[in-house]
């Protein structure tokens, strides 16, 4: 369905339940409302429903605890922060302190003031150069009660850009929590000293510091957190939008979004996780979020899918589809044949012009070369099952429960051609193009990130979004990039993965910045009858 901006806005109030759920099952009719419920009248309702009135009294005392002070600055500049630095989407119960100057050493304290009038970019590298070798003092500048933060934007992006865990540590492990989960890292000195994974899905794998990441020597030495997983409980509970109400140290009177219907909530806090701990609601209105919840499952778990295939991607660093040495795009997509060609030979490597690439990685893993669309849809077919066999394996692709190749897609490998394939496929995508009214040049970073914010309804995790626009070299190049998360308080799309160079995990600042005559073009949202077949 081909629709503008303006059109769809009208429409999604009356389709919110159904476009937003990824399951075969319809969402339970109560859950279609898109409008807040009225305000309650005390009293007005019988005390009948045992179970709500003892929520209303958590509730009650929960809002008689004194307001924790949040970090109000951070939340003014939400959307541009998580649109340039990299990050969690997390609630800061009180904002993340600097380090007073009485408890900096000397060296630290003359770095401070030395560069206090700088740039952020400046200040930041500048503290980096200056405390090289000094890993303590470093961190006594960078973080704020152990947190990479910062409430102005450009800060953010340039702690986010430039430091790394090895210029803050030396120690043999430390820990990092990211939303609620805790890791252990331990530190290898290769030819570039890096801090790894030493446990989970990501062992092996290097960490890199996000915003709001918190970082210590030892997991006791993270103290007790000051922040809230909003990412984790969206993912948990299946609700995608959060507004907080009145917070506390160790609870959250919140209003959580079902498929459209607004729920008043109490969420309970352990540590840096929140769970639901009731819904202040009638019990037929319970009951429907219950029922949704459980019909939106497989939404849920297709998406962990989505996001774990492009997690081994960027593991794998699969290649671009450039050969070595082109600085155009005229050679772009020519390896992905050749290396087809080798692969079903059996063969380690294939020649490209005089030049030499790996049909396979260290560890067996296959390394077909990608353009944008390719690495999208990849993630997809290989969320679902369908992916090339490892070395040693009969070579081929297991068959899994998606594979684009079974469309007939004139050419799965070009934005525009995959935009109006999509396009004339109502059945299995949604696609809306925007009207050239709302094709905001990135360059205009303010009404960019207001822009997506105001119309945050359109995008959704596992949306495919195209940017268009003029390059340095004077010609217009498209752009396809995945949407895996959007932020629960303002609905802002801002976890994002693309392929260029290698698969990545980027900002819209990331991917954007270097041609900021872009903007975004279409949106592509596969059915939830083809989202479901990743939910294995």
């Amino acid at each position: 369905m081909k629709v503008n901006v303006l059109g769809f806005a009208v429409l999604l109030g009356l389709a919110t339940a159904l476009s937003d759920c990824g399951s075969n099952a319809t969402p339970p009719e109560r859950l279609s409302a898109a409008e807040p419920p009225p305000p309650r009248i005390p009293g007005s309702e019988p005390p009948q429903d045992p179970m709500r009135e003892a929520c209303r009294r958590d509730i009650a005392r929960a809002m008689a605890n004194p307001r924790a002070p949040g970090a109000p600055e951070f939340d003014r500049h939400r959307a541009e922060i998580l649109g340039r630095a990299r990050g969690e989407a997390v609630l800061f119960v009180e904002e993340p302190r600097i380090t007073p100057d009485a408890r900096l050493s000397r060296v630290a304290k003359r770095t401070r003031t030395a560069l206090a009038r700088r740039s952020p970019l400046r200040r930041v590298s500048g503290w980096r150069r200056l405390l090289r070798g000094n890993p303590a003092g470093l961190r006594s500048l960078v973080l704020r009660d152990g947190y990479l933060y910062s409430s102005e934007p450009q800060e953010a992006l340039a702690l986010v850009a430039r430091v790394r865990l090895t210029d803050l540590f030396d120690e043999p492990e430390i820990a990092l929590q990211r939303g609620a989960r805790i890791d252990t890292l331990r530190r290898v000195e290769a030819r570039s000293p890096a801090y790894v994974y030493v446990s989970g899905e990501q062992i092996g794998e290097t960490a890199v510091l996000l915003l709001g990441d918190r970082v210590a020597p030892t997991a006791a030495d993270l103290g007790v957190p000051w922040h809230r997983d909003l990412a984790g409980l969206t993912r948990e509970e299946g609700c995608d939008r959060i507004q907080p109400v009145h917070m506390t140290r160790n609870a959250l009177v919140a209003r959580l979004r079902y498929g459209g219907q607004w729920v008043r909530t109490l969420l309970q806090a352990d540590g840096a996780r929140l769970h639901v701990k009731c819904l202040d609601e009638p019990a037929a209105l319970r009951r429907a979020v219950a029922a949704w919840k459980r019909a939106d499952a497989p939404r849920r778990r297709a998406l962990a899918a989505l996001r774990e295939a492009v997690r081994q991607q960027i593991s794998e660093r699969l290649p671009f589809d450039r050969p070595r040495g082109e600085k155009s795009i005229d050679h772009d997509g020519s390896l992905r044949r050749e290396w087809r060609t080798a692969y079903r030979q059996r063969r380690n490597a294939f020649q490209f012009d005089g030049e030499s690439y790996p049909v396979f990685d260290s560890r067996g893993n296959p390394l077909p070369p990608q353009m944008c669309v390719d690495f999208v849809l990849d993630s997809f077919e290989r969320g679902a099952g369908t992916w090339f066999r490892r070395r040693g394996e009969p070579p081929g692709r297991t068959s899994g429960g998606l594979d684009f190749g079974a469309f007939g897609i004139e050419n799965r490998r070009g934005v525009l051609s995959f935009g109006r394939f999509a396009e004339q496929r109502p059945a299995q995508f949604d696609t809306l193009k925007l009207s050239p009214e709302h094709r905001i040049p990135f360059r205009n970073r303010t009404a960019y990130f207001a822009f997506l914010v105001d119309h945050s309804d359109l995008f959704a995790p596992g949306d495919v979004v195209a940017i268009r626009g003029r390059k340095r070299d004077g010609l217009i190049h498209q752009h396809a990039i995945l949407i895996e998360d959007t932020d629960p308080i303002t609905g802002f799309p801002h976890a994002l993965a693309d392929q260029m160079r290698w698969p990545r995990r980027r900002t819209w600042e990331g991917i954007m910045a270097e041609a900021p005559a872009r903007s975004l073009y279409f949106r592509v949202r596969l059915a939830p009858t083809l989202l479901a077949a990743l939910d294995r």
